[in-house]
């Protein structure tokens, strides 16, 4: 697949690349895989790319959490051969930087650690061994899972100079640039751009996006916050659109 490039800033004011599918104009998937395996990881990598997919390797345990912070990925799949324990600090860690599906494969079924990981954060676990076949199936189920919504019904969502473009998945800004947007990204502009200047609570949100309550959605509201503020704020440390306020969040635009 050819794609070609585009960047946004991020907070340090270092560029963020982002890759787009020139026939479609929509953002491609990125995967981050940490695999500290020397005969899978290349596998692994391999089948993803051949489906298109923008995947990132990484075999250092100790690095992962600062390269994914850095990419800002769609999925991680995680597959190491670790103790229970850092796989688990694994999680934690990861949870607290990125609001992405997590996949891990663990090398024999334990309830006990499927349960702790679940509870850590994990999306799925999946038991070793699985065929490409099968790792491929459930990749491309969690991509798509993550970047479908619905539009069927949908207009374009004017706010002052700022619009939303739901047939793009897009926010459009005053000087004309389209600002592709996840999934969740989407969801929540267009809740929030619904009602102008109108202040959504936290759990209002979180309804609205996942459907659901519950102190572990908060974290994951926080970072697609923080995501979307290094996209559409000129200053995402202070930020002039997406403004945070008794207790929830609001589109100033």
């Amino acid at each position: 697949m050819n794609n070609y490039e585009a960047s946004i800033k991020d907070p340090s004011g270092q560029q963020v690349a982002l890759s787009y599918d020139p026939d479609n104009g929509q953002p491609i998937p990125k995967v981050f895989v940490v695999c500290d395996r020397s005969d899978t990881a290349p596998v692994w990598g391999y089948i993803l790319r051949q489906q298109g997919l923008i995947v990132i390797l990484e075999t250092s345990i100790e690095k992962a959490i600062d390269h994914w912070s850095a990419e800002m990925p769609d999925l991680v799949v995680i597959d190491i051969d670790a103790t229970h324990e850092d796989r688990m600090e694994l999680y934690r860690k990861f949870r607290e930087v990125s609001v992405a599906p997590l996949l891990l494969f663990l090398p024999t079924h334990h309830e006990t650690q499927i349960i702790e990981a679940y509870t850590a954060g994990v999306d799925e676990v999946v038991v070793k061994p699985i065929s490409p076949a099968i790792f491929l199936a459930k990749i491309m189920a969690w991509v798509r899972r993550s970047w479908t919504m619905p539009i069927d019904g949908l207009s374009l969502v004017k706010m002052g100079s700022h619009r939303l473009d739901p047939a793009r998945r897009c926010m459009i800004n005053p000087d004309g640039l389209e600002i592709k947007l996840t999934n969740l990204e989407f969801r929540l502009l267009l809740l929030l751009m619904s009602r102008p200047a109108h202040v959504f609570s936290v759990d209002d949100v979180i309804q609205s996006i996942w459907g659901g309550y519950g102190s572990g959605d908060q974290v994951l509201l926080k970072n697609v916050v923080y995501r979307l503020r290094r996209k559409i704020e000129a200053d995402p440390s202070h930020p002039l659109l997406l403004q945070t306020g008794l207790g929830g969040y609001s589109f100033q635009g």
